[in-house]
Protein backbone atom coordinates (compact mmCIF):
# COMPACT_ATOMS: atom_id res chain seq x y z
CA UNK A 1 0.00 0.00 0.00
CA UNK A 2 1.10 3.68 -0.63
CA UNK A 3 1.40 6.20 1.90
CA UNK A 4 -1.88 8.61 1.12
CA UNK A 5 -1.70 12.26 2.74
CA UNK A 6 -4.75 13.12 4.84
CA UNK A 7 -6.96 14.79 2.81
CA UNK A 8 -7.20 12.00 0.36
CA UNK A 9 -7.44 9.59 3.33
CA UNK A 10 -10.89 11.72 4.87
CA UNK A 11 -11.57 11.62 1.32
CA UNK A 12 -10.99 7.90 0.88
CA UNK A 13 -12.85 7.08 4.19
CA UNK A 14 -15.85 9.37 3.41
CA UNK A 15 -16.96 7.37 0.07
CA UNK A 16 -16.24 4.13 2.21
CA UNK A 17 -18.85 5.31 4.73
CA UNK A 18 -21.07 6.44 1.80
CA UNK A 19 -20.88 2.55 1.22
CA UNK A 20 -22.20 1.54 4.93
CA UNK A 21 -18.71 0.79 6.66
CA UNK A 22 -18.94 3.79 9.37
CA UNK A 23 -16.22 5.54 9.52
CA UNK A 24 -16.50 8.91 10.27
CA UNK A 25 -14.08 12.54 10.92
CA UNK A 26 -13.37 12.69 15.04
CA UNK A 27 -10.09 14.93 16.50
CA UNK A 28 -8.32 13.90 19.41
CA UNK A 29 -5.35 15.78 21.25
CA UNK A 30 -2.10 14.30 20.75
CA UNK A 31 0.23 14.91 23.97
CA UNK A 32 4.07 14.23 24.63
CA UNK A 33 5.96 13.61 28.25
CA UNK A 34 8.85 11.83 29.74
CA UNK A 35 9.62 8.77 31.30
CA UNK A 36 12.58 9.59 33.11
CA UNK A 37 16.48 8.02 33.02
CA UNK A 38 17.33 5.80 36.27
CA UNK A 39 20.58 4.15 36.86
CA UNK A 40 23.66 4.18 34.67
CA UNK A 41 23.47 3.79 30.92
CA UNK A 42 25.20 0.75 29.35
CA UNK A 43 28.43 3.00 29.46
CA UNK A 44 27.74 3.36 33.59
CA UNK A 45 27.03 6.84 32.86
CA UNK A 46 24.15 8.23 35.24
CA UNK A 47 22.92 11.51 33.46
CA UNK A 48 20.86 14.17 34.91
CA UNK A 49 19.07 16.50 32.99
CA UNK A 50 19.36 20.10 33.44
CA UNK A 51 17.19 21.31 30.44
CA UNK A 52 15.78 19.11 28.19
CA UNK A 53 13.40 20.46 24.75
CA UNK A 54 12.34 18.92 21.65
CA UNK A 55 10.47 20.40 18.92
CA UNK A 56 8.01 18.13 17.41
CA UNK A 57 5.84 17.81 14.49
CA UNK A 58 4.24 17.55 12.47
CA UNK A 59 2.98 13.79 13.45
CA UNK A 60 1.64 11.63 11.43
CA UNK A 61 -0.85 8.54 12.24
CA UNK A 62 -1.09 5.03 9.29
CA UNK A 63 -3.58 2.13 9.09
CA UNK A 64 -0.04 -0.08 8.71
CA UNK A 65 1.56 -1.98 11.49
CA UNK A 66 4.60 -2.57 12.69
CA UNK A 67 6.58 -5.81 12.26
CA UNK A 68 8.97 -6.47 14.76
CA UNK A 69 11.97 -8.52 14.16
CA UNK A 70 15.26 -8.90 16.30
CA UNK A 71 18.41 -7.02 15.26
CA UNK A 72 21.02 -9.37 13.48
CA UNK A 73 21.06 -13.27 13.39
CA UNK A 74 20.26 -15.12 17.13
CA UNK A 75 24.18 -15.24 17.71
CA UNK A 76 25.07 -11.36 17.67
CA UNK A 77 28.74 -10.79 18.14
CA UNK A 78 27.88 -6.83 18.46
CA UNK A 79 26.31 -7.99 22.35
CA UNK A 80 29.64 -9.25 23.38
CA UNK A 81 31.44 -5.98 22.42
CA UNK A 82 28.85 -4.14 25.09
CA UNK A 83 26.22 -3.28 22.66
CA UNK A 84 22.39 -4.18 23.37
CA UNK A 85 20.35 -5.54 20.53
CA UNK A 86 16.86 -4.16 20.55
CA UNK A 87 13.51 -4.62 18.17
CA UNK A 88 13.41 -2.52 15.44
CA UNK A 89 10.72 -2.19 12.32
CA UNK A 90 11.11 -4.97 9.83
CA UNK A 91 8.78 -4.86 6.64
CA UNK A 92 6.28 -1.75 7.42
CA UNK A 93 4.14 -0.37 4.89
CA UNK A 94 2.56 2.68 6.35
CA UNK A 95 -0.85 2.58 4.40
CA UNK A 96 -3.61 5.32 4.04
CA UNK A 97 -3.24 8.24 6.64
CA UNK A 98 -5.91 8.52 9.29
CA UNK A 99 -4.80 11.46 11.54
CA UNK A 100 -2.36 14.26 11.57
CA UNK A 101 -1.25 16.83 13.46
CA UNK A 102 0.45 19.55 11.04
CA UNK A 103 1.86 21.88 13.81
CA UNK A 104 5.39 22.18 15.00
CA UNK A 105 5.75 22.64 19.17
CA UNK A 106 8.78 23.38 21.57
CA UNK A 107 8.29 20.47 24.60
CA UNK A 108 10.22 20.86 27.42
CA UNK A 109 10.54 17.36 28.57
CA UNK A 110 11.37 17.78 31.99
CA UNK A 111 8.04 19.91 32.98
CA UNK A 112 5.51 18.00 35.36
CA UNK A 113 2.72 17.88 32.79
CA UNK A 114 2.21 16.31 29.65
CA UNK A 115 2.70 19.22 26.74
CA UNK A 116 -0.13 19.12 24.34
CA UNK A 117 1.20 18.75 20.79
CA UNK A 118 -2.13 19.86 19.11
CA UNK A 119 -5.85 18.25 17.99
CA UNK A 120 -5.62 15.59 15.19
CA UNK A 121 -7.73 16.00 12.69
CA UNK A 122 -8.38 12.54 12.09
CA UNK A 123 -10.91 9.79 10.81
CA UNK A 124 -12.04 6.79 12.61
CA UNK A 125 -10.81 3.72 12.31
CA UNK A 126 -7.77 0.70 12.77
CA UNK A 127 -4.75 2.86 13.27
CA UNK A 128 -1.07 0.63 12.95
CA UNK A 129 1.34 3.26 13.47
CA UNK A 130 2.70 7.01 13.89
CA UNK A 131 5.02 8.71 11.90
CA UNK A 132 7.09 11.55 14.33
CA UNK A 133 9.06 14.40 12.51
CA UNK A 134 11.60 16.24 14.44
CA UNK A 135 12.60 19.69 12.58
CA UNK A 136 16.36 20.94 12.63
CA UNK A 137 17.89 21.47 16.02
CA UNK A 138 15.19 19.67 17.13
CA UNK A 139 16.58 17.99 20.20
CA UNK A 140 18.76 20.07 23.09
CA UNK A 141 20.04 18.30 25.90
CA UNK A 142 22.12 20.44 28.83
CA UNK A 143 23.51 18.50 32.26
CA UNK A 144 25.45 16.01 34.09
CA UNK A 145 26.90 12.63 33.39
CA UNK A 146 28.69 10.75 36.50
CA UNK A 147 30.48 7.69 35.66
CA UNK A 148 30.34 4.87 37.94
CA UNK A 149 34.24 5.11 38.35
CA UNK A 150 33.75 8.74 39.92
CA UNK A 151 34.45 10.46 36.56
CA UNK A 152 31.43 13.41 36.24
CA UNK A 153 30.70 15.72 32.85
CA UNK A 154 29.12 18.62 32.16
CA UNK A 155 27.48 18.95 28.99
CA UNK A 156 25.49 20.79 26.56
CA UNK A 157 24.54 18.23 23.32
CA UNK A 158 22.39 19.85 20.20
CA UNK A 159 21.35 17.67 17.29
CA UNK A 160 18.26 17.39 14.24
CA UNK A 161 17.43 14.13 12.31
CA UNK A 162 17.27 14.37 8.41
CA UNK A 163 13.95 12.47 7.65
CA UNK A 164 10.91 11.44 10.09
CA UNK A 165 11.24 8.47 12.38
CA UNK A 166 9.00 6.01 10.78
CA UNK A 167 7.28 3.08 12.25
CA UNK A 168 6.52 3.87 16.00
CA UNK A 169 4.02 1.25 17.15
CA UNK A 170 0.51 2.37 17.92
CA UNK A 171 -2.54 0.05 17.49
CA UNK A 172 -6.11 1.25 18.66
CA UNK A 173 -9.39 0.81 16.59
CA UNK A 174 -10.59 4.20 17.24
CA UNK A 175 -14.27 4.97 17.23
CA UNK A 176 -15.74 8.60 18.85
CA UNK A 177 -14.41 7.78 22.54
CA UNK A 178 -12.75 10.67 24.51
CA UNK A 179 -9.58 10.28 24.73
CA UNK A 180 -6.20 11.19 23.51
CA UNK A 181 -3.19 9.87 22.60
CA UNK A 182 -0.04 10.25 24.48
CA UNK A 183 3.56 10.08 23.50
CA UNK A 184 6.31 8.76 26.16
CA UNK A 185 9.42 9.86 25.52
CA UNK A 186 12.24 6.73 27.34
CA UNK A 187 15.19 8.91 28.18
CA UNK A 188 16.99 5.86 29.16
CA UNK A 189 16.55 4.71 25.13
CA UNK A 190 17.84 8.69 23.93
CA UNK A 191 21.01 8.07 25.83
CA UNK A 192 21.51 4.78 26.89
CA UNK A 193 24.60 4.44 24.32
CA UNK A 194 26.54 7.16 25.09
CA UNK A 195 30.09 7.06 26.03
CA UNK A 196 30.67 10.66 27.75
CA UNK A 197 33.95 10.27 27.37
CA UNK A 198 34.17 11.21 23.78
CA UNK A 199 32.79 14.39 24.22
CA UNK A 200 34.93 17.83 23.49
CA UNK A 201 36.93 19.08 26.06
CA UNK A 202 35.37 21.27 28.07
CA UNK A 203 35.47 25.00 27.92
CA UNK A 204 35.82 28.10 29.80
CA UNK A 205 32.73 27.52 31.73
CA UNK A 206 33.45 23.69 32.20
CA UNK A 207 31.29 22.65 29.68
CA UNK A 208 31.34 20.24 27.05
CA UNK A 209 29.59 19.70 23.59
CA UNK A 210 29.18 16.54 21.44
CA UNK A 211 31.31 17.16 18.54
CA UNK A 212 30.06 15.57 15.34
CA UNK A 213 31.89 12.82 14.68
CA UNK A 214 32.24 11.73 18.18
CA UNK A 215 30.98 8.37 19.48
CA UNK A 216 28.47 10.39 21.88
CA UNK A 217 26.85 12.24 18.74
CA UNK A 218 26.30 8.99 17.16
CA UNK A 219 25.11 7.54 19.89
CA UNK A 220 22.64 10.30 20.57
CA UNK A 221 21.18 10.30 17.15
CA UNK A 222 20.85 6.47 17.36
CA UNK A 223 18.76 6.21 20.60
CA UNK A 224 16.69 9.34 19.45
CA UNK A 225 16.06 7.73 15.82
CA UNK A 226 15.28 4.35 18.07
CA UNK A 227 11.43 4.03 17.75
CA UNK A 228 11.26 2.04 21.11
CA UNK A 229 12.13 4.93 22.19
CA UNK A 230 8.80 6.05 21.53
CA UNK A 231 6.02 4.32 23.82
CA UNK A 232 2.75 5.71 22.41
CA UNK A 233 -0.57 4.81 24.23
CA UNK A 234 -4.54 5.87 24.60
CA UNK A 235 -5.60 7.76 27.06
CA UNK A 236 -9.05 7.54 27.94
CA UNK A 237 -11.27 10.25 29.01
CA UNK A 238 -10.74 14.44 28.61
CA UNK A 239 -7.82 16.12 29.04
CA UNK A 240 -7.15 17.68 32.36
Amino acid sequence: MKRVSLPHAVLLLALLTSCGTGAQRRTFPVEMTLQPMTGPNERGWTVTPESLHVSVGPVRFYEGRVLLSQRGPRFNPYVLLGGTAWAHPGHYLPGDALAEVLSTTEVNLLAAQPTVLGEANAVTGDYGSMELTLPPSAVRIRGTAAHTDGRRVRFDAAMDLPKPIEGIRFERVLAQEVGRVRITVALSTWLGRIDFATVSPADADGVSTFPSESQAMNALVRGVEDTSAYVVTWVEGATQ
